[in-house]
């Protein structure tokens, strides 16, 4: 870099070369055109499309509309509750530093005195509001002071160029500029407080002299955003001491006078904010495992109990080596350009220069570090959950851009570097962009590998133990009529079904039992009754009505059997139900919810014309300790092939006595 460009880091600017005038509006183009594309990202993004999201939203609205971190009143919201809580002391709350969102909130609060606009009922408009200053804002200025780091460093004004083009297009953690999450933070802020410890460094070798009130500056930037970048990515716990041994060995004093003190602040903050939460210096998520996490509250377990798909440890220690770094998730296979990184680490540490060299020591170290210190945590071998990226890494982004810059500058940007720049960035442009709404999914690279069978982390349910055929699954055992054997629906709009037990019966000499059924209306007025004797043994085997319905009688003019095999099925042909993932139902008789069996079937429906067939479907929610098994059924037609919705009905258990489930 010329003496000209260099002096456009200072106050006094003379005449810069037209060539370096054209790089300044590049940049400034670059960054514009960042910036539209983020705020067309932001207009289709939602912020409680993810638990992750939704926990920090949580505690900010807590936090603002109640002054408490205790998320237990607004996760009762419908679309509000998240997995990422834990459960403390009695109370619910969010899993992540409280650091953050603290300061969230009082930035809510303001917006919301100033335009009355609330999380709840203004939620899209005041979050994406809110991104906009903390997230995206802050990034422009980032990449700004970025370019400026890179002139420090004296690249080429082409490889400067470039290199804030892949940061603003290219890299990982774009797609998280749209949500709330410490990892867009913790790279802005890891610039902020690398560029004045570089001033710092050049100006010292340079010797260039720099008054005590930019110097002061300078230090208390570096401390300040250093350590912030430490309380939203606790593992960079290493990279603020890296940063306060790099400036001791300039100036110790100063960095104890200026730096220090200004690190000092946030660290404060965020063990005061932590301890006042959790009672003590760990954040919540480092109880990862313990009955914080692991835990049952009105009869239904914590998520981390029972995790599922990506998020249950399955792979070995060679296995997540691998996908973390050229597999599903990888580094290098998302994100190919980071694959010039490593000989740029190399070229780096070979520097002459000494500050330049302990940059790219210190990024190698920290990179190798941070892989380490993840890849030691088997439990948590999970990617990062679902996102498109392995998102612990992200902070170290602008570490990795400037090995890229140090691998670019060795090489003319000719025919062949150009081509191979293109076959790099290509793909990691598409990483950083295709998943446009959200980047809680699943990398591209996943689901091209689970289509072709490669990988599966599913989950299927656990196998029936019989088969299903009927919501009817359990029967009173008692040799007499059980009078508290019943239970009562209610059905459409107000319609009320009850269920009762009649007694043992025997019928052709087999073993039976009588079930009295009653449909009234909300006055209580009967409006159909009908009476029913099954075969024991068939309806607790889970064979078909049609097997087990041994004699009926209905109030109903007209009836005929197959009206009573129907009811019983929830469906019109014979089909087996199939099993889903188990479900909790809370009913009134009780504070506990139900774990239920989650089945469901469908068929085509028989009697309608091939031109107007349809698909009528049965959900249902059954547990023994409901009478007759049935805790809730959803019963819907629909169009084929369009699928259209066409009616729909519900059953729900609302009052019954509760029994104890069969052993």
């Amino acid at each position: 870099m010329s003496n000209s460009e260099s002096n456009f880091l200072n106050e006094n600017q003379p005449l810069l070369p037209a060539a370096f005038h054209w790089e300044v509006f590049i940049v400034a183009i670059l960054i514009a055109l960042n910036a539209g594309l983020l705020i067309a990202r932001l207009g289709s993004s939602s912020a409680l499309g993810s638990a992750n999201d939704r926990s920090r939203w949580c505690t900010i609205w807590s936090i603002s509309a109640r002054g408490t971190y205790q998320i237990d009143e607004i996760i009762q919201n419908p679309g509000w509750d998240s997995i990422d809580k834990v459960r403390h002391e009695g109370h619910f709350y969010s899993t992540k530093p409280p650091l953050y969102p603290t300061m969230l909130a009082g930035l809510y609060r303001v917006i919301h005195q100033i335009t009355g606009w609330s999380l709840l009922t203004e939620t899209e408009t005041v979050s994406r509001l809110i991104l906009l200053m903390v997230n995206m804002v802050p990034l422009w200025i980032a990449l700004f002071f970025f370019w400026k780091l890179l002139l420090l460093y004296e690249f080429p004004g082409e490889v400067r160029t470039i290199i804030i083009a892949m940061l603003a297009f290219a890299t990982p953690f774009l797609p998280f500029l749209t949500v709330l999450n410490n990892h867009t933070i913790a790279v802005v802020t890891l610039i902020f407080a690398i560029y004045p410890a570089v001033k710092i460094q050049k100006a010292h070798a340079d010797q260039e002299l720099l008054s005590n009130r930019n110097l002061a500056l300078l230090y208390m930037t570096a401390g300040f955003f250093a350590a912030f970048t430490c309380c939203n990515e606790l593992p960079a716990g290493l990279f603020g001491i890296a940063i306060f041994l790099v400036l001791c060995k300039v100036d110790c004093k100063r960095t104890w006078i200026w730096f220090v003190p200004a690190a000092l602040v946030p660290l404060i903050a965020f063990f005061v904010t932590n301890i006042i939460v959790t009672g003590g210096w760990k954040p919540f998520y480092l109880y990862y495992g313990t009955e914080k996490y692991v835990y049952e509250h009105l009869g239904i377990p914590s998520y981390w109990a029972e995790p599922r798909g990506v998020d249950r440890a399955r792979d070995t220690v060679p296995q997540y080596l691998f996908h973390c770094l050229i597999g599903h998730h990888g580094i290098f296979s998302l994100t190919p350009i980071f694959l010039l990184a490593i000989p740029g680490f190399i070229r780096g540490l070979r520097s002459k220069i000494s500050w330049q060299r302990i940059w790219h020591l210190i990024g190698l170290i920290l990179t190798l570090a941070i892989l380490a210190f993840y890849w030691k945590r088997t439990e948590n071998y999970n990617y990062g959950g679902v996102s498109v990226a392995l998102r612990w890494t992200l902070w170290l982004t602008p570490f990795w851009m400037l090995a890229i810059a140090e691998a670019i500058s060795c090489c003319s940007i000719r025919k062949g570097m150009s081509v191979c720049l293109l076959v790099l960035t290509l793909p990691s442009i598409y990483s950083a962009w295709g998943p446009w709404n959200t980047p809680w999914q699943q990398p591209w690279l996943f689901n091209v590998m689970s289509a072709q069978g490669w990988i599966d982390y599913s989950d299927p349910p656990p196998k029936l133990e019989q088969p299903v055929h009927s919501w009817l699954i359990a029967l009173p055992d008692s040799t007499e009529l059980d009078v508290d054997y019943w239970v009562e629906f209610i059905t459409g709009e107000s319609t009320i079904l009850r269920i009762a037990d009649a007694g043992p019966s025997e019928f052709e000499g087999q073993t039976a039992r009588k079930i009295n059924i009653v449909e009234k209306d909300h006055q209580d007025r009967p409006l159909r009754s009908r009476e029913l004797t099954v075969n024991t043994q068939k309806v607790l085997a889970g064979e078909d009505p049609d097997q087990f319905l041994m004699d009926w009688t209905d109030s109903k003019a007209g009836a005929i059997r197959n009206d009573q095999v129907v009811f019983l099925r929830g469906i019109p042909t014979s089909r087996t139900y199939h099993r889903n993932f188990d479900r909790y139902v809370f009913i009134a008789v009780r504070d506990e919810a139900f774990r239920c069996l989650r089945l469901a079937a469908n068929v085509w429906d028989p009697q309608a014309i091939p031109e107007k067939s349809r698909v009528e479907r049965a959900d249902l929610w059954l547990s023994e300790e409901v009478p007759f098994g049935l805790v809730k059924m959803l019963q819907s037609v629909s169009s084929s092939p369009g699928r259209d919705l066409v009616s729909r009905k519900s059953w729900r258990a609302v009052k019954f006595k509760v029994v104890e489930s069969t052993p």
